[in-house]
């Protein structure tokens, strides 16, 4: 084998490398983030009494936090997992967004099998969530 061939395998085992590295650290999730712990340790308008964890822990079967900055440069939080709505067992997924200036966030888009809730919906759930959080602490006096 000549030298050239020689360098040519080499770039090439390089260029994949740096290939599989860019794809593998590209789908990897971010659930250590400094705006996942303000959501978390925040309150949603309306519901001061419990932070945002411990009312969606309750209410949530596997709850998974995550972050990412969408395409459109909005910071997002997003939390996913199984829950109990409107007598139908299914996976949700809500989107907090977090404003980088203030480190306030709003509650922005949610899903529910896969289906877009409208704002009627939205608050259905988020009530029942802080409803679901209000039983079992009445349980646990």
């Amino acid at each position: 084998m000549s030298l050239a061939n020689h360098i040519r395998v080499f770039l090439c085992v390089v260029f994949m490398g740096m290939l599989v590295g860019y794809v593998f650290n590209a789908k990897k999730d971010i659930t250590d983030h400094e705006y996942i712990d303000i959501v978390k340790e925040g309150y949603l308008e309306n519901f001061s009494d419990v932070t945002v964890r411990n009312a969606f822990n309750y209410a949530f079967f596997e709850p998974y936090w995550r972050y990412y900055q969408a395409k459109t440069g909005e910071q997002v939080v997003e939390l996913s997992g199984g829950i109990t709505f409107q007598d139908e067992k299914g996976h949700a997924i809500l989107q907090f967004v977090v404003d980088e200036q203030t480190t306030q966030f709003s509650l922005s888009a949610m899903k529910f099998n896969e289906k877009v809730l409208n704002a009627e919906q939205k608050q259905k759930l988020v009530g029942m969530v802080y409803q679901t959080w209000e039983m079992k602490q009445l349980a646990y006096e």
